[in-house]
């Protein structure tokens, strides 16, 4: 006797289908689960048995034998369980057509089916596959049925699940709650930073192009309450980047009952003592860190001086390629990672090199080996190096006599307008926005007048460019131009895209 039930298992944050062949013949009773299963599914033969019979059926006294296809690729996850179960329940009985119909979920020892981890990639990977209905435990209902194009079939016990397969209780399709609204982010307004109209200008260029940031200068100047704001003035998330993130949160373990799926961009600060696993991500069973929990958003590393410098350098290529790639068991596991980096830095230990009011207390030694953190390989491959100066003392007499300064809808609504530029250039590229442009995009949507040129390369000699750096400026005077709603690339255009490269010079 045999049976087969379709179900799915995870590679990083990815899944793809499993067929869960059951078969049972004579011999010495025994139940033996191959197919290159983890520890969590060879456990599975431990819970199964008692919660089949709790269940009031009978388990088979025979040799069961339980085979994961295809066999050369790994599984992992409790979400077995029910598959497992369902197999072994059905041989040898009368069920209907479940071609499908796939099935995921925790099975306990009396019979309770648990929410699992992954449920939403788990259920996109079968939906790929053609599976057109898809029972899950009913904590994982409403985030799969973020799903247009799936039934989701949530099961709370072992019984009913067996009732469905067999005809006598088919469960119900989930309707989805009303959860479409993203609503306003939670984060302060721009217009409570006082002053700063400069650094706000180049917010908006970096969240326009989704450009990383690198903002120096004196602590108290405002660097951390501006990279709190950014979220705000990003663009919605579209239906795609939605499943995108919520997949990534649910492999991570981090949704929640009040917040089954992800609705706002993504805005991560991690403390400087965090490691590289948990920055990049990895570990015996990879799971994705900071780096892709930011994922479409934003990632926030205040106080750059103080990380681990082999940490910072662990992001280098993550940043720039967008995906981190980890490497266990000869297979290979993928987390996305396109970020926009927003670092906050001093520029000495002390921080007052750049404070006329203050008297910096480092010496010489300290200043250069705190610039050569700053100013390393991970720092060249930011695109904008802003300096923060300490509010002026007229914006404080314009406060007082009820100045206003520019507010995050009005800044969203600029970089809005040149993200929707974007989309319609690179329309069916693989480009996004211009902050993800490679050599060849530069190439081809980056052209320069001559006086632009000249001055291009005028400055390539002047400020030492690398040509990664030479190219960053084009990206961001493309941006500018983006802003100003122009498709040529003018000369000032690239006279202000200069500027984030001069203002890093901490000499």
């Amino acid at each position: 006797m045999l049976t087969k039930v379709k179900t799915a298992t995870l590679s990083g944050v990815r899944g793809y289908p499993v067929t869960v062949e059951t078969d049972l013949h004579r011999g010495m009773p025994g139940f033996n689960i191959v197919g290159l299963a983890d520890t969590t599914i060879r456990e599975a033969t431990q819970r199964i048995k008692p919660a089949i019979m709790n269940c009031g059926f009978r388990f088979p006294n025979e040799r069961v034998t339980v085979n994961l296809v295809p066999a050369a690729k790994p599984k992992e996850g409790s979400h077995f369980d029910l598959p497992i179960a369902l197999g072994i329940m059905m041989l040898g009985e009368e069920v209907l057509e479940m071609e499908n119909t796939a099935f995921l979920g925790e099975v306990s020892l009396d019979g309770r089916v648990n929410p699992v981890r992954g449920a939403l990639p788990l259920a996109m990977s079968l939906r790929s596959a053609g599976i057109k209905n898809i029972v899950l435990p009913a904590g994982n209902a409403e985030e799969a049925a973020i799903l247009e194009d799936v039934n989701i079939l949530p099961v709370n016990h072992l019984k009913e699940a067996v009732d469905h397969v067999s005809g006598e209780r088919r469960l119900q399709i989930y309707k989805r709650k009303n959860n479409s609204a993203g609503g306003a982010i939670a984060c302060p307004d721009f217009a409570q930073v006082i002053g700063q109209e400069s650094v706000k200008r180049a917010i908006v260029i970096g969240a326009a192009g989704n450009h990383g940031m690198l903002m120096m200068g004196s602590p108290g100047c405002g660097k951390t309450m501006m990279a709190r704001c950014i979220p705000g003035i990003l663009p919605e998330l579209t239906y795609e980047e939605k499943l995108e993130i919520t997949g990534i949160y649910s492999v991570a373990g981090l949704l929640s009952d009040e917040h089954p799926i992800v609705q706002q961009r993504p805005f991560r600060s991690p403390h400087h003592t965090i490691t590289q696993t948990g920055l990049i991500g990895g570990g015996a069973k990879p799971r994705p860190g900071e780096l892709s929990l930011a994922h479409r958003g934003v990632i926030f590393l205040d106080e750059l001086g103080e990380f681990d410098a082999r940490v910072i350098d662990a992001m280098r290529q993550p940043v720039e390629e967008g995906l981190i790639r980890i490497n266990r068991n000869l297979e290979e596991v993928i987390f996305p990672s396109r970020v926009m980096v927003v670092i906050a830095a001093n520029p000495c230990k002390c921080g007052n090199l750049w404070d006329e009011r203050k008297l910096c207390t480092c010496t010489p030694k300290q200043i250069e080996s705190h610039r050569r953190k700053l100013m390393g390989p991970f720092a060249d491959r930011i695109d904008m190096h802003i300096r923060v100066n300490p509010v002026d003392k007229d914006r404080l007499n314009e406060l007082k006599s009820g100045g206003k300064w520019e507010s995050t809808d009005s800044m969203r609504r600029k970089v809005v307008a040149a993200r929707r530029m974007q989309e319609e250039r690179y329309s069916g590229l693989r480009y996004s926005c211009n902050g993800e442009l490679d050599e060849e995009g530069i190439k081809r949507y980056c052209s320069l007048d001559e006086e632009s040129h000249s001055m291009m390369v005028s400055a390539y000699e002047r400020l030492n460019l690398s040509m990664r750096g030479y190219n960053k400026i084009l990206k961001i005077a493309r941006t500018i131009a983006d802003l100003d709603r122009k498709e040529r690339i003018e000369q000032f255009h690239v006279a202000e895209a200069l500027m984030f490269r001069i203002d890093s010079d901490m000499q």
